[in-house]
């Protein structure tokens, strides 16, 4: 089994690279398993240039091309984003508008999702309210949509402004999202 893990943050020692680790960890070595971080990755801004609708792929040479086809290979993908003013990073963001030449609207795709994919999307947040982590949630489900990966779980977790916060107040969704690593390891 394939499975590939984006942590959505700029930081890649947060709240969220914690919760795709503790994911990792439940995989418990049973699973090949790719990490990304978007926040190390070089990654440019799309030119909006269409290229990749003539000729499948994007003129740009950085991360993205390595990153979506670990991604197009997978069983399962397994994203976690922080808010950033009720939406996602703008680097996950700009690794989104990216991967266009992979995505169903291209007429030129040339690289297409693994039979059956599985996309697990996790927003993270510190106010209180789950209507921003929504947003989040449709926005990773959506860009899922797109590359033809069926989102199968959403987990918001709230008031949680440091790697602290999460320790201190979420035992029980960090306790949920390790056992989902463990469930889909057994599978």
């Amino acid at each position: 089994m394939k499975v590939t893990c984006i942590v959505g943050s700029a930081r890649s020692n947060g709240s969220s690279a914690y919760l795709v680790d503790q994911f990792i960890k439940g995989l418990g070595g049973r699973a090949e398993v790719k990490k990304y971080c978007v926040g190390d990755m070089n990654i440019g801004f799309c030119k909006g240039c269409k290229s990749c609708y003539v000729t499948g792929e994007c003129v740009q040479n950085d991360d993205v091309k390595g990153a979506v086809e670990d991604i197009m290979l997978s069983d399962y993908v397994f994203m976690v984003a922080p808010s950033y003013w009720a939406g996602v990073p703008g680097q996950l963001k700009t690794f989104f508008d990216r991967t266009t030449p992979y995505g169903d609207t291209n007429p030129k795709r040339i690289v297409c999702p693994k039979e059956g994919a599985k996309g697990i999307a996790v927003a993270v947040r510190a106010g209180t309210r789950d209507a921003e982590n929504k947003l989040i949630l449709d926005a990773i489900e959506h860009y899922f949509g797109h590359l033809g990966i069926k989102t199968v779980n959403r987990i918001s977790i709230t008031r949680t402004d440091t790697l602290a916060d999460l320790l201190e107040r979420h035992g029980n969704e960090t306790e949920q999202i390790y056992k989902l690593g463990q469930s889909i390891a057994n599978t």
